[in-house]
Order: structure tokens, then sequence, then C-alpha cells
């Protein structure tokens, strides 16, 4: 009995204070904080803010702008609440992955929350980003020493057009199971190309002493489309790595995220002036020319075959030109096969061209075919030669005679009798010198006139009523995101986030007085901007629009919860709405 009692009475208590936890809450002190890294980051690297909200909850939350930093994720949005000490506490928390661009000093703006009864913000947080850490082979900052990797370049200047090679290099002193790759570096400014015969044999290698295993794990080739000091951000991978200890197989590998140092890559223009006849390529270059015949009649054709291999930028490629002496007409080459495929160490395109060429005189002739490319290793225009030139041996052939042997006068030869159509165009003329033909011309035209404006003029009729489409209001456009929002209990991720795409569209196109059809993403940054909404709220706009992009046609799965996703939402849609009444 006493132990039914004792029960009794603690459930009493613990309903009192349930019940009155908002009360204990509303006489405690609310608190709304930034935490930040209080230390310089490097430049390239990844970091979290967090927004901590203390002692109360919020209806609403607005981020700050992150002037200088690219959000990568987030956010990612945490709460909770509990009794310490007979004394209750609560914690709202709303956190966001950065990234650092160049080396300076940043100042990230203000968050703000609005709760029942007052509005919080925080104090701005400044940063500073330090230039990172140089060295081919050192760990990138902030890196585990054991395991590590690393974004490498086969060269560090480069020429516009030239084939780099990028790769992601693991170094570990510990066992790693499985790898994924998650983000790879914008590549702005590059033609990229994947490869998938890069050499994955592991090696060992020893830096600063320690001894590492290295591996590659991702391989691209870069092709520079123009001139200029380029920035390639990190990459993010997945690691597995194995558990310490003899029963590490019963354990598994735990996750480790890891990400590679920023680089830079100088891109050089091309020399100037180019050659005339130049191709319009870098790199190395071979090629191969072929005649189907040395001999042949003015009424036969010549036929040039030629073949071209070499590791530049398959995309900038012109077909050559060749100087043929007078006598002899060439045509555009028709491309009889064309390639690219890898080789142990790059991206070789090929191409088959066939040329076609016409002696227009007899005679002997001879040219020497040519194709000018760049070559990065003497820094300097290369012209590659045929491996001889190109000799013909041509004779009249039956119509050339022909056209020679035809008189070049026909005097002394009467004219034909005048022909039918002859006699009616004479008879036309004289006709037309006369006023009286003319006169009755015109009345013709002018009753034909008459007559059709006649049987076309307006006649009255009765205006159709037309029906005007309401304009969406902005109470409808909120009724519409808090029916999204009941979607998200139970339901399929692709039907709720299909409708958020389309309320949010619908949100913009009233703003912008836009049909939805017509948005793009592009169009609505263009747009919102020539309105002076911050980027920051038009990048969270657009990424809230990837987002549901991808989960309904990519069929990929949501990165944070739909409720996140939602709220988030809701509040810039509400940021919009500010800004722009």
């Amino acid at each position: 009995m006493r132990n039914t009692g004792f029960i009794q009475t603690g459930c009493l208590v613990i309903c009192w204070l349930f019940l009155h936890q908002q009360a204990i809450l509303a006489q405690a002190t609310a608190t709304f904080e930034t935490e930040g890294p209080t230390k310089e980051v490097p430049e390239g690297s990844r970091f979290e803010v967090s927004f901590a909200l203390k002692n109360t909850f919020a209806k609403r939350f607005i981020p700050p702008d992150f002037n200088g930093f690219r959000v990568t994720s987030g956010p990612s949005e945490m709460r909770g609440s509990g009794f310490v000490n007979g004394k209750s506490y609560s914690h709202q928390t709303w956190t966001y992955e950065l990234e650092a661009g160049a080396p300076g000093t940043y100042t990230i703006g203000t968050a703000t929350v609005q709760t029942d009864s007052r509005t919080l913000r925080t104090q701005p947080l400044v940063v500073r980003v330090g230039k990172a850490r140089e060295g081919s082979t050192a760990p990138p900052p902030g890196a585990d020493t054991r395991v590590f990797i690393r974004a490498e370049l086969d060269r560090e200047t480069a020429w516009v057009g030239q084939q780099v090679v990028y790769q992601i290099v693991l170094y570990t002193q510990v066992g790693i199971s499985d790898y994924d790759i998650l983000d790879l570096p914008a590549f702005d400014g590059f033609f990229t190309q994947e490869r998938r015969r890069f050499d994955t044999r592991t090696r060992q290698q020893k830096i600063r002493g320690n001894r590492y295993v290295t591996r590659i794990l991702h391989e691209m080739a870069l092709f520079p489309q123009q001139a200029g000091d380029f920035r390639i951000g990190p990459a993010r991978v997945r690691l597995g790595v194995e558990q310490a200890g003899s029963l590490s197989a019963l354990f598994g590998s735990r996750p480790e995220l890891v990400q590679t140092q920023a680089l830079k890559l100088k891109v050089k223009p091309l020399p100037e002036p180019a050659p005339a006849n130049f191709s319009g390529v870098a790199g190395q270059y071979d090629w191969q020319v072929a005649v189907d015949k040395d001999s042949l009649t003015t009424d036969d054709a010549l036929t040039l075959t030629v073949t071209i291999e070499g590791n530049g930028d398959a995309r900038r490629f012109a077909n050559p030109v060749f100087e043929l002496p007078d006598g002899l007409e060439g045509f555009e080459p028709k491309v009889q096969q064309q390639e690219e495929y890898e080789t142990g160490e790059q991206f070789v395109h090929a191409r088959t061209l066939e040329y076609v060429i016409l002696p227009r005189q007899p005679g002997d002739y001879s040219f020497m075919p040519e194709l000018v490319v760049f070559d990065p290793d003497s820094n300097n225009y290369r012209r590659l030669l045929a491996a001889s030139p190109v000799q013909l041996h041509v004779t009249a052939g039956l119509l050339y005679e022909q056209q020679s042997t035809a008189p070049d006068s026909i005097a002394g030869i009467p004219p034909p009798p005048p022909s039918t159509l002859d006699k009616l165009w004479r008879t036309t003329s004289v006709l037309l010198r006369d006023p009286i033909t003319w006169g009755a011309l015109t009345g013709l035209v002018l009753l034909l006139f008459w007559i059709y404006f006649w049987r076309r003029r307006p006649r009255k009729v009765q205006p159709a009523k037309t029906e005007v489409q309401p304009k969406p209001s902005l109470k409808s456009m909120r009724g519409k995101m808090k029916a999204v929002a009941q979607l998200i209990p139970g339901a399929d991720p692709k039907l709720f986030y299909h409708a958020l795409l389309k309320t949010v569209q619908e949100h913009i196109a009233m703003h912008l007085d836009i049909e939805p059809v017509l948005l793009t993403k592009e169009l609505v940054r263009e747009k919102l901007a020539e309105r002076q909404v911050p980027g920051s709220k038009v990048d969270t706009l657009i990424q809230i629009w990837q987002t549901c992009e991808q989960v309904v046609f990519a069929g990929q799965e949501p990165a944070v919860p739909m409720p996140t996703t939602w709220q988030l939402a809701d509040n810039v849609l509400h940021e919009l709405d500010a800004a722009l009444k």
C-alpha cells in the first residue's frame, strides 16, 4: 500500500509540473545566442554555426546574412526541454554548415526569432578566414593525421584548352573498408570528363617521417575554357574506418567525413597572334595523310583522307583547311569517324576526315598538307606536316576536251524562226504601251478592292462577357502553405514535395505577376535581385526549389525532414512578403 501511495503521489507531481511548465518557463530569462568558431578557419574548409534559443520556444526563425560564406547544408533544427534541480529549462537550436572562401575577416549578420511575447536577436559573429597551408602532400588543415584525403593536379599552370588531371588521393595509416564521394567542386570555367580507367592500385609513401598507404579514389580530366586564376573548391568523402582491435570484424567500420583542401590553377591565354590555319587545340597531336590516287583526269575527283589523334579539348578542334594550288578546288571535309576514349593516363580524341578535291585544269600539281596545334611543352605553335607532299598528275578528260573544241562564235548561222512564245510577248508589249489598256486595268483593280472591303465590313455584335480569374491573394497563398503542412504526417515524400514546390512557385509568381509555368530559377533570381531582395533569402528560396525537384523528379531521398523543409519555406516566404510589400 505504501508503494501504491508513493507511485500515485509521484504521478501527481509529474502531472502538475507538466501542466505548469509554460508558466515556469515564462519566469526564466530567455536568451538567443550565436555559437561559432573561436579560432581562425582555413580557406576552403567547412565549419558549423549554431543559433541557440534557451528558456522559450520560437514561433518563427529568421536566419542571418552569411556574408562571404557559402551555405552547404542547413538549417538542422533541434529542440528539447526538462527539469534540473527543480528548475525547468528548454532549448531550440538551428545549425548551418558553411564553407569559407578567400582569406579575410567576415561578419555573419543578426539572426532573429519571434516568440509569443517578444522578438530576440543575436549579436553579429566575426569569423577570420586564413590562408590554407601549402605543401604538396601535407594533410589539409584540420585533418586527422592518421587518415586524410588530398586533391591534386598534375600541373600548377595550364594553357586554355590543355588537359589537366584532377585526383582525389587517400592517405591512411588505418584500415578503410569503403568510401563514398559526397561532394565534388563546381569546376566553374572548365569542361570536365570523369575518368573510369585510372590506376586504383595502392602504394606506400613516406611523409614527414610517417609511412602512409595511398590510393587514388577519383580522377577527372579538366579542360580550361578561358584564361585567369581559378580556385577549385574542396571535395568531401565519407570513409568507412575499420575499428581497432581483434574483434573489428564484429563491430564493423565507423563512418568518418573528410575533405580535401582547395586548389589554385593559373590558366594562361594562348600566344598572339595565332597562325591563320590554327586548329584551336592545345596538346600533343599526331596525324596521317593518305590519297586514293596520284594520277587522274579532269573528269575525276581525288579523295584525301586525314586521321588526327590528340589529347586536347575536342570541342575546340577545327578541321584543317589546306592551301591548294590554282587548278585544284577543295570542299569541306566529311567526318567519317569521331570518338573519344581513355588511355591509362588521359583522355584522347580521334577524328577521320575525307576531303574531296576536283582538278579543273590538266597539269602536274604538288601541295603539302599542314596541321597547326599549340604544343604546351615548347610553349609555342607546332606545325605538323604530312610524311611527303601530295603529287598529282592530271590529264584532260572528255568533258574538258569538248569544252575546249566548242565554237566561240555562231556568226554566219541564220537565226531560228520566232517561236509562239516570242510572238505572244511582242503582242503583250504593244498593249502595255497603250494608255487605254492601263486605264481599263486600273478600273478593274479598284472594282475588285471595293467588292473585297464591302464583303468584309464590320458587323455590330454584342460583346461577349468574359470571366476574369481573380488574382491570388496573400491570404490564399498562406492558406495553401497550411494545407501543405497537413500532408506531412504519414505522407508520401513525393506528394508533399510536389505540393510544396507548386505552392512556392505560385507564391513567387503572385509577387512577380508572372504565370507560374513561365518561372525558372534564373528568372526568379534576376527578378528578385531587381526588387532588391537580399541574396541570402534568394539562395534559400532556390535551395528549397532544388530540394523539391530532386525528390519529385530525380527520386532522391530528402536531406532534411519534411517539417524542417516546410518551416524553412514558410519562413523565407514570409520574408519575401515583407520585402516585396
